[in-house]
């Protein structure tokens, strides 16, 4: 009976600590999309961080769709507020700061796409959809290969992000 006992409990342990795990996930959000009349769109990244999860840098890279161009990309007011730099070399982007200062939650970039293809800027309404780790053929926006560091530099586990553009869109 005793061994029964012991079982249940270490299972009990271990199912808490898996979600306990699970909840100190770090996830990047994308916003709505803001249209322009000059055929740009504009998109914010946010980061939504457990309490004693916050990064203090991040890494990742856009995957745009064909059709679509990165025109700028800016630090948002979370980095802004950390005192850190957001740099981006075409679609890979990266904050750091040599200060001992996390990233709060909130915007963290913003990032202002040209729609290259004429045969997108049609005049269609722009819609949009956020997924997590939906699988889909329609065109989507990624935001891949993020890694995210603590203060004592030990990786963050961070949550997939995609913004699917819808058919039928206006840009």
């Amino acid at each position: 009976m005793k061994l029964y006992a012991l079982w249940t409990a270490a299972a009990c342990v271990l199912l808490f600590a898996a979600r306990l795990s699970a909840s100190q996930t770090l996830a990047l959000t994308l916003s709505s999309v803001e249209t322009n009349a000059d055929n740009t769109v504009r998109l914010k990244l946010f980061l939504n961080a457990p309490l004693h999860s916050a990064p203090a840098g991040l890494q990742w890279t856009f995957k745009l769709p064909p059709g679509f161009d990165i025109v700028g990309t800016e630090a948002g007011k979370a980095v802004k507020k950390a005192r850190k730099t957001l740099v981006c070399n075409g679609a890979k982007c990266l904050v750091y700061g040599a200060n001992r200062t996390t990233i709060p939650n909130g915007s963290i970039a913003i990032l202002k796409l040209k729609v290259v293809d004429q045969g997108l800027a049609g005049g269609e309404l722009f819609k949009y959809q956020a997924h997590g780790r939906a699988r889909t053929k329609k065109p989507e926006i990624q935001v891949a290969d993020v890694v995210a560091v603590s203060l004592d530099a030990k990786a963050i586990p961070v949550a997939p992000t995609t913004v699917q553009l819808m058919p039928g869109s206006r840009y």
